[in-house]
């Protein structure tokens, strides 16, 4: 899977998962920070990182930038 297809993935399990639909969401989007997401939200954010990888994420070393926004996740937990 391409980084294209993660991001397109991502993007829209965050959409989905918006209580507000933001007009656009962009990769430099702060999900959290705006209030797209929760912080109840964070874990299964979590679980479908770990659906896309096919492993675990170690989550006692998650920092809250980890999650800031699409191209965070992505170089977090994706990027080689």
């Amino acid at each position: 899977m391409n980084d294209v297809v993660i991001k397109d993935r991502l993007r829209g399990w965050i959409f989905d998962r918006a209580k507000d639909k933001p007009a656009e969401l962009k990769d430099d989007t702060p999900v959290l920070e705006s209030g797209i997401l929760s912080s109840l939200d964070v874990v299964e954010l979590i679980l479908f990182i770990e659906e896309i990888k096919g492993e675990e994420v170690a989550v006692d070393a998650l920092e809250a930038d980890s999650i800031r926004d699409v191209n965070a996740i992505y170089a977090t937990f994706f990027a080689s």
